[in-house]
């Protein structure tokens, strides 16, 4: 179904939507990667509004004029465990387009402006864990290249482990270790 790009609006998603954007996510995942897949990271996702890492603004949707919801994209706190501390940044944790709205752009429009959101709130970098094919488009880069690792990279290796500096200098002398799950 091709749509007009500029009837899409992005928001933050209201909590009277919250089993529609489930439901999109279940969707969105067991078409690519099966039910399996579509029920894990559905209840990731609810489980993620309750902690106290949501971050209600960045949990976004992609409604078209007629109030159909046909993508999401959510982005929660992490901390990196440096030598110095803990310091709290982003990890994109998921994002989602209903299958038969996908290849027309949504996920880039969703991403980009999740991520001009982020940085005016004033965060510096978003993590995820994810494709590093799809999300190295949106200028996602593996986050070892700036020191900074993900828990479980022994056991994954670092490709998929990523990063997004919103601000250049967002890394500088910054190092350590984070646990950001996502993508």
């Amino acid at each position: 179904m091709i749509i007009d790009k500029t009837k899409i609006i992005i928001r933050p998603e209201m909590p009277s939507e919250y089993e529609i954007v489930n439901e999109l996510i279940y969707k969105a995942f067991a078409e690519s990667h099966g039910t399996e897949t579509g029920q894990f990271m559905m209840k990731h996702f609810a489980e993620e509004r309750q902690k106290e890492t949501f971050v209600p603004e960045l949990s976004l949707v992609a409604v078209l004029d007629d109030e159909k919801i046909i993508g999401e994209i959510a982005i929660h706190e992490t901390d990196i465990a440096t030598k110095n501390g803990k310091i709290t940044q982003l990890v994109l944790s998921q994002s989602a387009v209903l299958p038969e709205y996908r290849r027309q752009g949504i996920m880039r429009m969703l991403v980009e402006y999740a991520l001009n959101k982020a940085k005016s709130i004033g965060y510096g970098e978003v993590f995820l864990g994810g494709n590093p094919k799809l999300y190295s488009r949106f200028g996602f880069e593996v986050s070892s290249k700036y020191g900074i690792y993900h828990k479980d990279s022994k056991k994954w290796g670092d490709e998929g482990f990523m990063v997004y500096k919103l601000k250049p200098d967002a890394l500088d002398g910054v190092t350590g270790t984070t646990s950001y799950y996502g993508g």
